[in-house]
């Protein structure tokens, strides 16, 4: 009987373990600064993991170094499952190709967990532009010389506008710029034709009409800006959307992996999470790891050879 019953304890013990994760406080690494919308994001996220868990789910935010130092901290830790991080596409999909050395290996080094959202970009105009519809800002770059203000060469901001031009056959002068309050000041003081953007970022200044929405990047119309058409509505098939993923450092097991993606899209799921996440300019997913991993390497198939032609060297 004795030995039936240690056997049977046995069996069970690699589900309690399972079971009894988290017993201690979760941390999640994230590049972004405080405030800003994907910390937002996280935190609504983290508090509803640590309610639905059952134990502190702390964002820790480490700026700086275009995600190499968030990154960095993430694949040195345990890979226990209680170091998670929040990491947008530039920090494994154009920092391995436009940084010489990386302290880490982006592919060997993460263990992707769920793509938790994607993060449509917007194309605007001054209010009194000319530019009317993405049909008309086509046109117009070819007829004569426009501007595309953003931010910094080689953010996702540029790279999308990069992919986005081949396509559609624009040319255009793109005008790097340090935030989104620059390029919407220059849009309105007339120093830029057109200007691409988070729909967070725009959002105000469009309702209050001081700037125009031409196109959004998504697949479809984006509930934040419902009213935006999509580049596919305006004639581009195309949908280019960064996105951000919820990693852990390799060897974590798998059984560990499954569960925190479970309840992360669980949460993804809520109507209210939707919606808040809307108001900051994203699209929630909640896929599967192998899911974020196929969209993680079709993105560094078409980032390598872009950032490549286009010569960019980050520091």
């Amino acid at each position: 009987m004795f030995k039936q019953t240690a056997i049977a304890l046995a069996l069970l013990m690699p589900l309690a373990a399972t079971a009894a994760y988290p017993d201690k406080p979760v941390k999640i690494i994230v590049s972004n600064p405080p405030g800003g919308p994907v910390d937002v994001m996280l935190r609504v996220l983290a508090s509803k993991l640590g309610a639905a868990w059952g134990q502190p789910v702390v964002v820790e935010n480490k700026p700086g170094a275009s995600g190499i130092i968030s990154t960095g901290a993430l694949v040195k830790s345990a890979p226990d499952g209680y170091t998670l991080g929040m990491v947008v596409a530039s920090s494994v999909t154009i920092l391995p190709f436009a940084v010489d050395s990386l302290p880490f290996d982006t592919q060997k080094d993460l263990q992707p967990v769920t793509l938790v959202a994607r993060t449509p970009f917007i194309f605007i105009v001054p209010k009194d532009s000319p530019i009317k519809t993405w049909e008309d800002f086509v046109r117009e770059s070819r007829a004569r010389n426009l501007s595309v203000g953003s931010f910094s060469i080689g953010t996702a901001f540029h790279l999308v506008w990069e992919q986005t031009a081949r396509r559609a056959g624009i040319k255009a002068l793109y005008v790097p710029s340090s935030s989104s309050g620059k390029t919407q000041n220059d849009l309105i003081g007339g120093q830029l034709d057109v200007g691409l953007d988070a729909p967070s970022s725009s959002k105000g200044l469009i309702d209050s009409g001081r700037l125009r929405a031409l196109a959004i990047t998504s697949p479809e119309r984006f509930g934040g800006l419902p009213g935006t058409p999509t580049l596919k509505e305006s004639g581009l098939d195309y949908a280019p959307q960064p996105w951000i993923g919820l990693m852990a450092p390799a060897g974590i097991a798998p059984d560990r992996v499954a569960l925190i993606q479970q309840a992360v899209s669980d949460i993804l799921k809520e109507p209210g999470m939707k919606a808040q996440m809307e108001t900051l300019g994203m699209i929630p997913i909640g896929s599967s790891p192998e899911e974020l991993a196929a969209t993680i390497e079709a993105d560094r198939a078409a980032m390598g050879p872009l950032i490549k032609e286009l010569g960019i060297k980050l520091q």
